[in-house]
């Protein structure tokens, strides 16, 4: 059994890890999931968390180390592409995200202290849904733009 691994092969064994904590740190926050789902995430990070153990346990005793070493300065992003279509015009026009949560961050000025318990039939709340806005609050029992 090899017992070095070069540099892409580490990278494919750091996101085991990063994949790893993400959804140990998701499974915290979350209460999206039914029980059967959230049994299968938390399967799915015993899974991972075995599989990294078995390879740093057969790998040079110098490889955790690397792992470690290579944690500190390892980024992930993840970019969204979004394109809004016109109606109208029937052609995409290309808008970065962050333009777009800014805009959205204006439009939500007059949300602030919102009480409108019929807030899925609010215009915003549904262009926003449907535009994938990240909400302001994920555990509310009202509208989850509302600041």
């Amino acid at each position: 059994m090899k017992t070095y691994m070069n540099r892409i092969d580490r990278e494919h064994h750091m996101f085991m890890l990063i994949a790893w904590d993400y959804l140990n740190t998701w499974l915290e926050k979350t209460n999206c999931l039914t029980p059967q789902e959230r049994k299968r995430v938390k399967t799915a990070t015993t899974h991972l968390l075995r599989t990294s153990d078995s390879i740093v346990a057969r790998m040079d005793r110098d490889y955790a180390k690397k792992i470690i070493r290579d944690a500190g300065s390892i980024e992930v992003r993840m970019n969204y592409k979004s394109t809004i279509k016109r109606e109208d015009q029937e052609e995409t026009v290309e808008i970065k995200l962050d333009d777009l949560y800014d805009i959205a961050n204006h439009a939500l000025a007059e949300c602030v202290g919102c009480k409108n318990k019929r807030f899925k039939k609010c215009e915003k709340y549904k262009l926003f849904m449907k535009l994938d806005i990240p909400v302001a609050q994920e555990q509310t029992d009202g509208c989850p733009y509302e600041n």
